[in-house]
């Protein structure tokens, strides 16, 4: 998965980042694993995001204000339905080769990275007029083998 920028994104103390250099070498991206939440509409493409194997999923937490986390939870355990998973899920929407993912628990927060590179990626809403400095929300996003 990489982000519109190119910039992939990879773990760094249990932390994903996007960057793409790191000592003049090219960075080996994190293999994020999916799988639908089938608890909710699957017209909305509702979709859990997992690091590691699947071990570790992404959260939006359940605070008052979204703050994007991994968290040490099976990703097969979410997809089976034995935890509550909205906080984990998010809507994929694909605008031609590329695709933002919602919130499902926080409507309009969305998954982002920032222009500049090693930043972690993380979670804001959509201004309505986006600067040429704006937070990236687009990502590419291919099955692997």
């Amino acid at each position: 998965m990489k982000d519109s920028a190119l910039k992939v994104l990879y773990l760094h103390n249990n932390q994903l980042l996007a960057g793409g250099l790191h000592a003049g070498k090219a960075i080996k991206g994190e293999e994020i694993s999916v799988v639908p939440n089938r608890a909710l509409d699957a017209s909305l493409s509702p979709v859990i995001l997992g690091v590691q194997g699947g071990s570790q999923c992404l959260s939006c937490g359940t605070e008052k204000e979204p703050i994007l986390k991994l968290e040490p939870v099976n990703i097969m355990e979410l997809y089976l339905g034995t935890k509550d998973s909205k906080s984990f899920t998010f809507y994929r929407r694909d605008m031609g080769l590329t695709s933002s993912f919602e919130s499902a628990a926080y409507p309009g927060w969305f998954l982002c990275t920032s222009p500049e590179a090693d930043q972690p990626v993380k979670l804001t809403q959509i201004p309505e007029d986006p600067s040429w400095d704006a937070l990236i929300t687009d990502f590419y996003f291919q099955k692997c083998d």
